[in-house]
């Protein structure tokens, strides 16, 4: 298998910009939403829409959630990133024929010993 490590460092920088533009994206939303203010009042309705009411979520919930997932979505992006970085610079940095050597002194694999996550 032929790999391109320059198309590895440009995925991974294409996962950095797309963190960045969903980022700013999210704030844009977020100020955008803030700007509009308490717009469900202080009445009954109002309050049971924020807090949530009869076993359901209210907005205030929710908006908590979504900004969890966001988080964890943009950290995913970060954390992609940087393990192809890590991918192309380890692979590159390998000798291969010593790494073969190695493998080749190893003992047979155990049969009844199966390997972790495997089947």
């Amino acid at each position: 298998m032929k790999i391109y490590w320059p198309q590895i460092g440009s995925s991974a920088d294409s996962f950095d910009i797309e963190r960045g533009e969903l980022g700013r994206l999210v704030e844009e939303a977020a100020k955008d939403l803030n700007g509009i203010g308490d717009f469900w009042g202080g009445g009954t309705e109002g309050v049971t829409f924020f807090k949530g009411g009869g076993g359901g979520t209210g907005y205030e919930a929710v908006t908590g959630q979504v900004m969890e997932g966001i988080d964890v979505f943009l950290d995913a992006h970060h954390e992609i990133a940087l393990r192809l970085r890590l991918m192309a610079d380890t692979t590159q940095a390998v000798e291969w024929d010593t790494v073969a050597v190695i493998l080749s002194k190893l003992p047979a694999p155990d049969p009844g010993r199966p390997i972790w996550g495997a089947g």
